[in-house]
């Protein structure tokens, strides 16, 4: 029986290639990981970003909450923003304060006649 010849699982030019297809996945891993950590701030209903403040409806959703909890509600900001009923709920009753004017929009008290 003649033994067979051993030829390198991958030759040289093969290993460079997978080499730098796997640096390559490492660094598009890295830097789509780093903007899905970031959290969002709010200042009031408007969200910070680079080029100023705008409105949005998560920081709109957070304002009704921070307020609520304010008058001694237990209620999350995910649960204002998950349970449309719930924030109609919380304006309706708060809708006369000033910081909620324009988080609640067309729910305010001042919308109800």
């Amino acid at each position: 029986m003649q033994q067979a010849a051993k030829t390198p699982f991958l030759s040289r030019r093969g290993a460079a290639a997978l080499l730098t297809a796997s640096a390559l996945f490492v660094v598009l891993v890295v830097a789509c990981a780093g903007p899905a950590s970031a959290k969002i701030r709010c200042k009031g209903i408007f969200q910070v970003n680079k080029t100023g403040l705008v409105s949005t409806q998560i920081c709109r959703d957070r304002q009704i909450a921070r307020v609520a909890r304010s008058y001694g509600w237990r209620v999350s900001d995910a649960e204002v923003r998950n349970n449309p009923l719930k924030k109609v709920e919380i304006c309706q009753a708060m809708g006369g304060d000033t910081r909620l004017q324009g988080a609640c929009g067309a729910y305010g008290r001042q919308n109800l006649w």
